[in-house]
């Protein structure tokens, strides 16, 4: 059989990042049994942090599949009978990837150094007997060249703008990222949100130069600062700042939302609605995370107690400790103080939880939030999103993960929820965003 005999079609041949393609195979024999993989030398993984994915490490996913009777393969009917993932699904090779060899790196120090990582390329080939029969290169994008980008590293902010290049105002969002708190995440989400018409600044709120080291008294004057400099951009509508966060990021905008009227829209992603101490190398810092006009903001203190029993539990093999350690901390402080005032956020909430957080009880704290607005007899519209077997890691669809603990070892339930969560996110921007 002849490499130009079978040949691999996927539609779009170039397609956006959280778009779903087309995956078909022709030219092979009658019930051919054949391994097709993909193959990313590019590829900046969402759901791994910087030091866990280096950089331009290799990911690979594949399946083994049976032809049909004439010969084609369909890879959104067609289920592999081996491989990286098990149901039919013509998205399954992108988002089963794994690393398969890890090119060490450490992370950037200044935002200057950091990559934009707008693109990456998947090479896709059709095997046989361990012989390469066909192959297609195929680009995912997270933005294009008709989005301009700014790095912006003064007045006590550290942050990437990604826009169209028209002078049209638009509608704008603030991203942040999850407890790493760096900007390598916050840009990936800010590049689709320009894609999809807004004006995106991603936010550095500790980890660069310019900004803490650590997670510990971060000043809120980063977002407020953020949102003066959205204000006076030619390409943005100051009267409509949204603000997107998650995980630890989603308790920031709360926040920062309960503080700035200017937002009028929030989006947090399996957030907090408590004030927790912060954290410094990798144990709680005696500290807020937060603080404002150099006071720090109420939080709820993570006792030598409660980590002493983490400590005994993780000897006699306790799993999910965090959520543990978390509920244990609700439960014995008074939380009031600690709170985060979500009915003085000026505008729509969107929230997403999951019954399966394993990092801290997400879905306690939305339901929470829910409550106290309800009782507060919030105006504004709130919508509450929950899933059973996602884990904590809901973020965009078809990415990889680089441990499939983080996902509880669900990956489909998963990658569902990350595909479901992601366009009533896009749906809510849009809803905001056309009133």
């Amino acid at each position: 059989m002849s490499e130009e005999i079978c040949s691999i079609k996927i539609v779009p041949e170039i397609s956006c990042a959280d778009e779903a393609v087309e995956i078909s195979v022709c030219g092979l024999q009658k019930n051919q049994e054949v391994l097709i993989r993909a193959i990313s030398k590019d590829y900046y993984c969402i759901n791994a942090g910087m030091s866990e994915q280096g950089q331009n490490s290799i990911w690979e996913s594949y399946g083994v599949f049976i032809a049909d009777d004439k010969g084609n393969l369909q890879l959104n009917n067609t289920a592999p009978i081996e491989g990286t993932y098990n149901t039919c699904n013509s998205m399954g090779l992108f988002y089963s990837m794994r690393i398969k060899e890890l090119h060490k790196s450490k992370p950037a120090s200044k935002l200057n150094q950091v990559m934009e990582n707008r693109s990456y390329t998947i090479v896709f080939t059709v095997e046989v007997n361990n012989r390469i029969i066909a192959s297609k290169e195929h680009i995912r994008i997270f933005c294009d060249e008709s989005i301009r980008s700014e790095t912006i590293n003064n007045n006590n902010l550290v942050a990437r703008y990604f826009t169209s290049g028209s002078t049209q105002k638009r509608p704008a969002v603030i991203v942040v990222s999850g407890s790493d708190g760096r900007i390598e995440k916050a840009q990936t989400i800010s590049q689709l949100f320009a894609s999809k018409g807004y004006s995106a600044l991603a936010v550095c709120y500790f980890g660069l130069e310019g900004t803490r080291n650590h997670l510990d008294r971060v000043p809120l004057e980063i977002i407020e600062n953020a949102i003066k400099w959205l204000k006076i951009q030619d390409s943005v509508d100051p009267n409509k700042i949204a603000i997107y966060g998650r995980s630890k990021g989603g308790e920031l905008v709360l926040l920062a939302a309960s503080m700035f009227s200017d937002i009028s829209c929030v989006i947090a992603n399996t957030p907090s609605c408590y004030v927790y101490e912060g954290v410094k190398n990798g144990i709680p810092s005696r500290h807020s995370s937060w603080a404002y006009q150099n006071r720090e903001i109420p939080y709820l203190k993570i006792s030598s107690f409660v980590l002493l029993q983490m400590l005994v539990k993780k000897i006699f093999g306790h799993k999910e400790l965090l959520t543990w350690m978390y509920n244990k901390v609700i439960t014995s402080e008074n939380t009031g103080c600690a709170s985060i005032s979500v009915e003085r956020v000026n505008g729509s909430i969107l929230l997403f939880s999951s019954v399966s957080d394993a990092i801290w009880p997400s879905l306690l704290h939305c339901q929470t939030a829910v409550k106290r607005l309800e009782e507060k007899n919030y105006k504004y519209p709130v919508y509450h999103w929950t899933y059973d077997k996602a884990g904590h890691m809901l973020t965009l669809p078809y990415q990889s993960i680089s441990s499939l603990n983080k996902c509880n070892g669900n990956l489909e339930a998963w990658q569902s929820a990350c595909v479901d969560s992601w366009n009533k996110t896009v749906e809510f921007l849009n809803n905001w965003s056309n009133v």
